[in-house]
């Protein structure tokens, strides 16, 4: 999952530990099947495809192998929801038989629930922790209460819509509408 640039020449923490991870899960799991593993390099379109070409500069450095980084596709997208269309698009990919997403463990609640909906069984969530830099943009509050409590009312969202029909859902909406 995309989490940001701080500034022209840096990733956030947040990002760095996503790559870092991703990275070492993507060369064991290259070992064993390097024609069906690829790499998704995610980002949003805010920063112009900023953070893309920071990880993409940092996968170069690291690996010099050809065969490994013919395997990454880039994909830039508004939101979740569109990074999860776009990559259920990606020919390269498809069929995809699992799909491993990496996300800091704050973000896990929704971020799974929107990949969910696209990749149903073929889903794999790895949380991992990180701490939001002071300056970051896309964080308006850091303290772990505010967290709680959004994951926990996102939670019974998910679990009310759910249970709760189509009509029943639609008038929800319609009375929370602004």
């Amino acid at each position: 999952m995309p989490y940001g640039c701080l500034g022209a020449q840096k990733l956030s923490q947040a990002s760095r530990i996503g790559l870092e991870k991703a990275l070492d899960w993507w060369q064991k799991s290259m070992q064993t099947s390097k024609h069906k593993t690829y790499f998704v390099l995610a980002g949003y379109d805010d920063d112009a495809g900023q953070e893309l070409q920071l990880r993409r500069q940092i996968l170069t450095q690291t690996h010099e192998d050809s065969e490994l980084l013919n395997n990454i596709i880039e994909i830039r997208a508004k939101n979740e929801i569109a990074l999860a269309q776009k990559i259920s698009r990606v020919r390269e990919l498809l069929p995809i038989e699992t799909i491993t997403v990496f996300v800091e463990s704050r973000n896990a609640v929704s971020v799974k629930a929107i990949f969910k909906r696209k990749f149903s069984k073929t889903l794999v969530i790895r949380k991992f922790k990180a701490d939001f830099e002071f300056d970051h943009h896309w964080i308006t509050t850091s303290t772990s209460f505010a967290w709680f409590s959004r994951n926990w009312l996102l939670r019974l969202w998910f679990e009310l819509k759910k249970r709760l029909g189509r009509s029943m859902r639609k008038r929800i909406r319609f009375l929370f509408r602004s």
